[in-house]
């Protein structure tokens, strides 16, 4: 069996929510602080770009005898960008040799830009496309579940939080936070045991934010935060003792992911879980754990070199005695799928992020639908990833 073609395709898709994507909101530049400011960090660092449609990278590789495998490159912004690395740098070490050989292709494609230091952003999230779409095709090849293929089932469903809620700044109306409430109790009612807070709006409203959802929703509903890594080590300590009063489950990047050492001072001095998605490969990973500042990874398959390097970060994590967490945020049923099996196989897994949004990208170009019940998602037992992709469907998306 060998790699016969690849296709990509650079997707956005029209939201389906009234609302903008809760990273946006939560991190975006709609939320500009003016230039003239005494906060630390500067305004400046803290504006991310989003797109205003919902991207990302479809992967299909296609074999010599007419296997599919399909894998997605997380593209949040820019996704011909994406599409055009894998087309001009990635096809070529790829196509014709055995996709079995999905841990040296890996190697041979991290390899090939490793020279110019790239990585993390656009490179490593090209070759998560591939290597996704790799282990699919292994698993059809071999008839089984991608999880059984990794080790096994240790856990299938798989608990998952909802995310994100977007905290509010202290200024806010009375009306906006009793949305933000309501918001919350609709996930509950909806069955989920945990939601994700996206704070960085400064203390006082953060604080506001998380003590009216968490007096709502009751003592033993798992909250969880992200600060994006908008605050300085002093700021983060400071909220960090306040999370703990009020049980959150972690305080995920509470400072810039360069600062490293920050993170060791940091987890040091708070007893509640630090954790950060901002980990794009064991090299990275290792780094956190060396500052003692991680007690969770959170990799995301999609960004973090695929199945192969996720992988890899998890059974790390395991043997520093740390927990794994699958970041998703958005993306396609793709992504979803890869996500599950890779929390279902590794056995320090302890949760797995959800995007409870209506997602364009979503169960609508499988034939058949992802299942999520009461807050658990299930993980395919078909083989590969054990999705069908409508392609009929995915074109017409593309193409509206």
């Amino acid at each position: 069996m060998k790699i016969a073609t690849i296709e990509t395709f650079a997707v956005q898709a029209k939201p389906l929510d009234n609302k903008s994507y809760w990273g946006s909101r939560g991190w975006g530049d709609e939320n500009r602080s003016p230039e003239l400011s005494t906060e630390y960090p500067p305004p400046l660092r803290r504006r991310f770009i989003y797109s205003k449609t919902i991207d990302t990278v479809i992967v299909k590789v296609t074999t010599n005898d007419g296997l599919v495998g399909w894998g997605e490159a997380k593209a949040p912004v820019a996704p011909q960008a994406t599409k055009q690395i894998i087309d001009l740098l990635l096809v070529d070490i790829v196509t014709g040799e055995d996709p079995h050989d999905v841990v040296v292709l890996w190697e041979r494609m991290y390899a090939g830009m490793r020279v110019r230091g790239h990585r993390a952003g656009f490179y490593l999230e090209a070759i998560s496309g591939i290597d996704i779409a790799l282990w699919d095709l292994i698993g059809k090849a071999a008839g089984k579940p991608l999880y059984q293929l990794l080790g096994g089932c240790f856990r299938n469903p798989v608990r998952v939080y909802a995310s994100g809620l977007p905290a509010l700044s202290y200024d806010q109306s009375e009306e906006a936070f009793e949305q933000l409430v309501q918001d919350a109790l609709d996930l509950k009612q909806r069955g989920y045991t945990g939601l994700k807070m996206a704070i960085g709006k400064g203390i006082k409203g953060d604080l506001k934010s998380i003590r009216a959802v968490r007096d709502a929703v009751g003592d033993d509903y798992m909250i969880y935060t992200d600060a994006a890594g908008v605050y300085d080590r002093a700021q983060a300590i400071q909220i960090g003792h306040e999370l703990q009063e009020l049980d959150c489950m972690w305080f995920e990047m509470p400072t810039a992911p360069e600062d490293v050492a920050g993170y060791g001072e940091i987890a040091r001095a708070l007893r509640i879980p630090i954790a950060t998605d901002s980990l794009t490969s064991r090299y990275e990973t290792a780094e956190f754990i060396r500052s003692g500042g991680l007690d969770v990874v959170l990799p995301d398959v999609c960004r973090a070199g695929g199945v192969t390097e996720c992988k890899r970060i998890a059974e790390m994590a395991d043997g520093f005695g740390l927990a794994f967490a699958p970041h998703i945020s958005i993306g396609s049923a793709i992504h979803f799928a890869a996500s599950s099996h890779l929390a279902t196989a590794m056995p320090n897994t302890m949760t797995s992020e959800y995007w409870f949004g209506d997602n364009p990208l979503g169960n609508c170009i499988l034939r058949e639908p992802l299942r999520l019940e009461n807050g658990c998602m299930y993980t395919p037992e078909k083989p590969g990833l054990g999705i069908d992709i409508d392609e009929t469907v995915l074109g017409k998306i593309m193409n509206a």
